[in-house]
């Protein structure tokens, strides 16, 4: 082999292993979060809910570790004459710590004071609530006064470490079941727990030789 080939087949070598180097970091921020179906399963079905609710997130394949900001949430109702109202205010999300934080549901040019209680949705037979909801401590004003998401809704660098033992989060919600022949204030009331699980995605996705970065959705 002529000098001239080992050159052009050792660049070669050095722009692939760079290349591979590149994805593999890119992978390094990267994690996945899913919903544990089994867990939610259980709860519904130990307060005889199954018939009743049906829950669902709208999440990504993958998020960089700064990008996850809020929850698309779907609650069904399932039953044809039941409503069910969701009380925000009582409804909290947990972090990795155990700590607890109050769940904002969010709308559209917000300018409310966060100190004032949330509204209840109320869900009627056979509809489908979707909701965005984020944490209370990382809305900010802005300068029209609007209330805005100024940051993650984990510290980056906590929910990485989360991701590298498979760690989990959690969002409990307070929903209350009224017949016809009952208000809201008398129905049943439930809390529903949902759990999800951050996993560091394996380096072995990096050979999808996918490097542009998700798109920031949520």
């Amino acid at each position: 082999m002529r000098n001239w080939d080992l050159l052009i087949l050792f660049s070669y070598i050095i722009c692939v292993t760079y290349v591979f180097y590149r994805a593999i970091k890119s992978i390094d921020k990267q994690l996945n979060i899913k919903l544990n179906k089994d867990f939610l399963k259980a709860q519904l079905e130990s307060q005889d809910l199954a018939t009743l609710i049906a829950i669902e997130f709208k999440l990504k394949d993958r998020y960089q570790t700064d990008q996850l900001r809020e929850l698309l949430i779907h609650i069904e109702n399932k039953s044809p004459t039941a409503s069910i109202a969701v009380d925000w205010d009582q409804s909290c999300l947990t972090d990795f710590e155990g700590r607890s934080r109050r769940v904002i549901r969010l709308m559209p040019g917000m300018t409310m004071d966060l100190f004032q209680p949330q509204v209840f949705s109320v869900i009627a037979p056979r509809q489908t609530l979707k909701e965005s909801l984020t944490a209370e401590d990382i809305l900010k004003r802005n300068s029209s006064g609007i209330l805005e998401i100024a940051s993650s809704l984990f510290v980056p660098d906590k929910l990485k470490k989360a991701s590298e033992k498979g760690g989990h989060f959690y969002l409990s919600l307070i929903l209350t079941v009224s017949t016809p022949l009952a208000s809201a204030k008398n129905g049943l009331t439930h809390a529903v727990s949902c759990q999800f699980t951050v996993n560091k995605l394996p380096w072995t996705d990096a050979l999808d030789w996918n490097l542009d970065p998700p798109k920031k959705t949520q």
